[in-house]
């Protein structure tokens, strides 16, 4: 028959042998358990891959097999987001706008518009950079912000998926690093639970020949007739 265990991983038997002990007995198990403590820490504290976050969701690796703990709570998004960014000193903190980008999307704003809200800088995969998959992914833990922006037939158009008809396409414009004006899809991929930019995005990469490792800064603002456009600039 299996031991049953406690929730704290100790046995019911050991817990039972603890009360029985000796002071001295006591006292070694006690030395024992605070030795167990110090080696997770250390794990903890020197191994980065041990607790990963991806994708709104905490990955434990154990004996090389990773266990998936989803978040729902946007403010814990929002702080391991924080922490994550700590970790990459050149995508970290409010990008500066472009000049040219600037003059341009204040021409598209018109007075009397709220200025263009920072979403994200990001750096540029591999993925990302592939002309067969034309798509520009911009990080989950984003979502929360993004969707404080969008109206709800926004988000409802960015979540249609498969669609042939081009009026149910959520399209954007785009305002790029050199002032330059285009249309970009905007989808939510519900399989993965991303924002992306599709289609047009391999001319943009194209344009400014954007390569792997590049970092990608992104605004959202809105134009004089309300409509959603992105300011998006890339560098090395």
């Amino acid at each position: 028959m299996a031991l049953m265990r406690r929730r704290d991983g100790g046995s019911w038997k050991r817990w039972i042998a603890l009360l029985d002990a000796s002071d001295s007995e006591r006292e070694r198990i006690n030395n024992e358990n605070e030795e167990q403590k110090k080696n997770v820490e250390k794990v903890n504290n020197n191994n980065n891959n041990a607790i990963t976050f991806k994708n709104n969701k905490i990955v434990i690796k154990i004996n090389n097999n990773n266990n998936t703990i989803p978040i729902k709570n946007k403010k814990i998004v929002k702080k391991i987001a924080k922490k994550r960014k700590q970790e990459d000193p050149e995508v970290d903190g409010e990008a500066v706008m472009p000049e040219r980008m600037r003059e341009e999307i204040e021409g598209l704003m018109g007075a009397g518009m709220k200025p263009p809200t920072w979403v994200v800088n990001k750096r540029i995969t591999a993925s990302d950079v592939r002309a067969d998959l034309s798509r520009l992914f911009i990080p989950s833990e984003c979502e929360w912000k993004l969707e404080g922006l969008l109206s709800a037939e926004e988000m409802r158009k960015a979540r249609v998926q498969g669609k042939k008809n081009s009026e149910e396409v959520l399209v954007v414009k785009m305002v790029d690093g050199n002032g330059g004006v285009s249309d970009l899809d905007f989808k939510y991929w519900t399989s993965l639970n991303k924002y992306v930019f599709t289609k047009q995005w391999t001319q943009f990469v194209d344009k400014f020949k954007v390569k792997e490792g590049w970092i990608v800064e992104i605004w959202c603002f809105r134009d004089k007739h309300s409509l959603l456009c992105f300011g998006i600039n890339v560098h090395p």
